[in-house]
């Protein structure tokens, strides 16, 4: 620290602010969301240290100090420590809130009527209102994942987010409200801000509209509440409330509804001849009360039956693969991602796990530099213990994924590790969200979130999925016909041809059989030393197998 140049550094800032130690003894600073049945291993940095400089000067915010302590505003300090647990803090007018449980990650959850008062509230004053928006600029300058969307990005990375707003379509008014000491005015900055950042879903800048969708006096109508809020500044910054409007309505996914309408089956479970399909609207919640019940108790018994109000966790995984595993006829199950907004990485860990052996993702840290391979435990058999006899849990089963473009997030992290296994993809490209979800709480009290540089996710060959996953097979949706997605025959024998792959030629030739018989390969050609330890599909004696 340098508190007369207001400088910060540090050459292991992952260690610095790590408070992963709360969830896990010895947990590193970690993607994780806490389910009892998944918990971290180890990870493999590279490079292994990577320095990290806050130049906190360029952005007029001060840090003090004497011979004993160094002091930083509460936003700041918070933000630097803010994570993917989504642990962070804020100061709401009344009281310093500090989360420490993903599943409660809402400051208007736990503060509702305070909340709604910070929305009510006509001014603040000029040092909070210049300290504000320097403290933004430090947040999005430092930890926006730049995930690939954003037509701003290159400045924000080369200039910074204040020379990005000069270059976007009435930048200048959008600062002016963003520095005003108007607080409605401020928040409708935050609101256009969401046209300079948007990237599908991650980054929610749209204060107001996620302080209306917490709070339950408004249940279901926090959106139609913030529209008509919106709406009453139409006859001042016309231009703006179009240019708002047009952002968040350009979030929808049309397709959505099409293949709802179109998908002949209902719930979550369907068979057809020789293959099943398992219905994923999402992947969680990780901790609900049933799972949480269930490991506390000592996990005896069956495990939690599916929640009905949310049919989109672990329950309705093994539910599906108990149905199809115990069925004689069935030999295909495909997982039904066309309609999946995403949720939980510990889900689709422990779904990989169960189908491929394999619990591990990639991903970039875009503000260290450095690359991250994230081991992680899951309790395949659900006993409560991390074992040996996790290993044994296996399903005889051919696996696919079935995506569409509306498959976003973990909807599109999930077939990325699926095809990293070798497992086939059908349909059409997933919807991207590489991503990871950061928090933050400006120093008014106002919630956001951003995609974090913390953790852009990439497949294993460390090419940013943000663009979405291609599929093994394409199913052409150019008219919006979906109907292919539900030829189950159709499905059946696309999985066949990737279950059956030809043999590459140096493999099965005659003349070269004797000098790779008894060799492993990876589909790539790649010769191996020894058999495979890990889960996914190699060649062994000219033959495609699955380890």
């Amino acid at each position: 620290m340098d508190i007369n140049a207001d400088q910060f550094s540090s050459d292991n800032y992952l260690g610095f602010t790590n408070m992963m130690g709360l969830l896990q003894e010895g947990m590193d600073n970690v993607y994780y969301d806490g389910a009892p049945f998944v918990r971290y291993n180890r990870q493999e940095l590279t490079p292994a240290t990577a320095t990290v400089t806050f130049d906190f000067q360029k952005y007029g915010i001060d840090l003090r100090g004497d011979d004993t302590a160094v002091y930083f505003p509460l936003a700041t300090i918070s933000d630097i420590y803010s994570d993917l647990y989504y642990h962070v803090a804020g100061y709401n007018g009344e009281k310093v809130i500090v989360i420490t449980e993903n599943q409660k990650s809402e400051i208007a959850k736990l503060e509702p009527e305070r909340s709604l008062a910070l929305l009510k509230t006509p001014s603040r004053g000029a040092d909070m209102a210049a300290y504000s928006y320097g403290e933004l600029c430090f947040v999005v300058d430092h930890f926006y994942g730049m995930p690939g969307r954003s037509p701003f990005e290159s400045i924000i990375m080369s200039e910074g987010l204040d020379k990005a707003i000069d270059q976007v379509d009435n930048g200048a008014t959008i600062k002016q409200l963003l520095k005003s000491t108007s607080m409605p005015e401020y928040i409708l900055g935050l609101d256009c801000l969401q046209s300079v950042l948007n990237d599908g879903g991650h980054t929610l800048t749209v204060a107001d509209l996620l302080i209306y969708k917490a709070l339950e006096e408004y249940e279901d109508q926090g959106l139609e509440v913030w529209m008509s809020v919106l709406e009453l500044w139409e006859s001042q910054y016309p231009e703006l409330v179009e240019m708002i409007k047009e952002t968040m309505m350009g979030m929808g996914k049309p397709q959505e509804e099409i293949i709802g309408d179109i998908r002949p089956f209902e719930g979550t479970y369907y068979k057809e001849g020789d293959t099943a399909y398992l219905m994923l609207g999402g992947f969680g919640p990780t901790n609900n009360a049933a799972w949480k019940a269930y490991y506390e108790g000592g996990c005896t018994g069956p495990t939690p039956a599916i929640d009905e109000v949310f049919p989109n966790d672990m329950s309705v995984v093994l539910d599906a693969l108990k149905q199809a595993d115990e069925d004689p006829e069935v030999k295909n199950l495909v997982i039904d991602l066309a309609t999946n907004h995403g949720g939980s990485l510990d889900v689709v860990l422990a779904m990989t796990a169960l189908m491929g052996g394999q619990s591990h993702m990639y991903c970039e840290n875009i503000l260290t530099g450095q690359r991250q391979i994230v081991y992680y435990d899951v309790d395949c058999n659900f006993d409560g213990k991390f074992d040996e006899l996790d290993k044994e849990v296996k399903y005889d089963l051919n696996f696919a994924v079935l995506t569409s473009g509306v498959a976003f997030s973990c909807g599109n992290l999930f077939p990325s590790l699926m095809k990293d296994m070798g497992f086939p993809i059908i349909g059409e490209k997933s919807g991207g969200g590489a991503c990871a979800i950061q928090n933050f709480i400006t120093p008014e009290g106002l919630q956001y979130q951003l995609s974090s540089a913390r953790a852009r996710l990439t497949d294993k060959n460390w090419q940013n999925i943000d663009s979405g996953v291609e599929p093994t097979f394409v199913i052409d949706t150019s008219t919006f016909d979906y109907s292919s997605f539900y030829d189950v025959p159709y499905i059946s024998s696309l999985i066949s041809q990737a279950t059956n792959i030809t043999v590459p030629p140096i493999y099965s030739d005659s003349s070269v059989a004797k000098a790779t018989q008894g060799k492993w390969y990876t589909l790539d050609g790649r010769c191996l030393q020894a058999q495979p330890t890990e889960k996914g599909i190699f060649i062994h004696n000219g033959r495609k197998v699955r380890q």
